[in-house]
């Protein structure tokens, strides 16, 4: 099977050049009039494309570099949901990649369709043929416990070595991914694997010394790229190592250092006024001030907001009530700071100790106010 997955894997993209892609769709024929929509990303531009469904079958045809998450969504000229009611979206992800892709369903449903046919889709089916072994063998063990009586499955002796045989098929299917990854260091999929499973869970040596194994081929690619960026950052903003040092402009245009905070707890907290997620969490990090601010805490919010977007800040600061010291440089994605914590999605912030060194990142939520309880004591709720 190694040979198999490997021969599959060595399909060139050709220094990711531009190359043609199509992808051919099928599905139950319906009387419903129905059309396709193939969204994807290249670059940082949205492309969208659409074509009607005749007879079950659709055809997308288009460039492509280097392969990218892709959705194709079908929407059916149904009558109007019920009020209360939301219509169910009919979605199917999947990459996009160099080759004729071929998506099948057996019903009138994108969302269970099969694909197949490019270097991603066909490795993936292998790994998925992997994961399929391993449940068909948790299915076959698990037998005699669901046969047993309710009674004796509460027993602890009963249970205790099922209990311990699924401990075992877990780590085993744990290892799928970074096996096929150690195996396949030349197969785009491996790359894709790393950053969904690996990298995750992985400290920064680890990860660096498993980015390095794969092939030039990937590493250069933009995601690569990406994952070299995340992994130096991971190594660079690691808890226990100082925080780098920085300025930047208050709301009044008054010079703001991280440093002029030394001796407290503070977190950095990067978002925008734009930044839903941002502002969702809001509500909750001013709770959390409000809460520490007397205990030697404070956030020091830097925002991404764009040239241009200063009222809009403003306004956001007002609204959601952050009485923090606020700074930015209102160049948007190009901020100084953001850049040089290689941030690279909103929100994310850095929790800062008395000494400058770094104590946690993107706490939030239960997260942080665990933290905080650990660091500076519980208060009660109330308060």
């Amino acid at each position: 099977m190694k040979k198999v997955l490997l021969l599959l894997c060595m399909l060139p993209f050709a220094g990711f050049a531009q190359q043609n892609f199509t992808i051919n769709g099928k599905i139950k024929p319906t009387a419903v009039p129905s059309k396709a929509v193939l969204y994807y990303t290249v670059n940082d531009k949205f492309i969208t494309d659409s074509t009607e469904i005749k007879d079950g079958l659709f055809t997308f045809k288009g460039k492509i570099g280097e392969p990218v998450k892709g959705f194709i969504k079908l929407k059916k000229k149904l009558a109007p949901a019920k009020p209360g009611r939301r219509t169910e979206t009919d979605l199917l992800t999947f990459n996009v990649e160099p080759g004729n892709i071929n998506i099948v369903s057996k019903s009138d449903s994108i969302k269970p369709a099969v694909v197949s046919g490019g270097e991603i889709a066909d490795a993936m089916l292998k790994v998925y043929a992997s994961r399929d072994a391993i449940n068909a063998k948790v299915k076959e063990f698990l037998k005699p416990f669901y046969a047993a009586p309710i009674e004796q499955q509460k027993d602890q002796a009963f249970a205790e070595p099922f209990q311990k045989g699924m401990d075992e098929f877990k780590a085993e299917m744990d290892q799928v991914a970074p096996n096929f990854v150690r195996s396949n260091p030349d197969c785009f999929l491996s790359l894709m694997l790393f950053k969904e499973y690996m990298f995750k869970a992985l400290d920064p040596a680890s990860s660096d010394a498993d980015f390095s194994r794969l092939s030039p081929r990937l590493r250069n690619s933009s995601i690569g790229q990406q994952l070299q960026k995340q992994i130096l950052s991971g190594k660079t903003f690691a808890i226990g190592q100082p925080a780098p040092d920085f300025t930047q402009n208050d709301v009044n245009g008054k010079p703001v250092k991280l440093s002029d905070f030394r001796g407290k707890y503070v977190l950095v907290d990067f978002w925008a006024s734009w930044c839903v997620p941002c502002r969702n969490d809001n509500p909750r990090l001013k709770h959390m001030y409000d809460r520490y601010k007397d205990k030697n805490f404070t956030v020091l919010g830097v925002s991404l907001d764009k040239p241009g977007q200063k009222e809009a800040w403003l306004k956001a600061i007002d609204e959601d009530r952050l009485t923090w010291t606020n700074v930015s440089d209102l160049k948007g994605g190009e901020n100084e700071v953001a850049k040089m914590y290689l941030v690279q999605a909103i929100p994310t912030n850095f929790l800062i100790g008395p000494d400058g060194k770094i104590l946690g990142r993107n706490l939030r939520g239960n997260e942080l106010t665990k933290k905080l309880a650990e660091l500076l004591g519980e208060i009660a709720p109330g308060k």
